[in-house]
């Protein structure tokens, strides 16, 4: 956990949407790769090293944890290595708290540059 109890902010984009990935449900990290290329249309890659130092990073300042393997994952072998990790609820406070700054932000731009007609 962070020594100020608090996230840093604002979140780094990879944060952002790993937190984003995880709010629904814990996923190990291949999958959470996956499925931001997929929810970003490809236009968020997170490379093996930016996703894997950020998940020990988003760890060690307590916004997500290790957790046992979901029962239901299909995509996982029995005795698996792989880690999962869910969202904990500094994670989600954190989440909560970027997208209110995004908002903020997208309206004060949409204020002085609005959108074409």
């Amino acid at each position: 956990m962070p020594s100020n109890g608090s996230a840093p902010k604002p979140l780094t984009p990879a944060t952002f949407h790993i937190l984003v990935t995880l709010a629904d449900e814990p996923a190990h990290g291949y999958h959470i790769k996956r499925l931001v290329e997929e929810r970003t249309d490809g236009a968020v890659r997170l490379g093996a090293g930016t996703l894997y130092s950020g998940l020990r990073r988003m760890q060690r300042d307590g916004l997500i944890e290790e957790v046992a393997a979901p029962e239901t994952d299909d995509d996982v072998e029995p005795g698996s290595r792989w880690r999962f990790y869910a969202i904990t609820k500094l994670g989600h406070e954190a989440l909560t708290d970027e997208i209110e700054r995004l908002e903020a932000d997208l309206a004060a731009a949409r204020a002085v540059a609005p959108r074409p007609a």
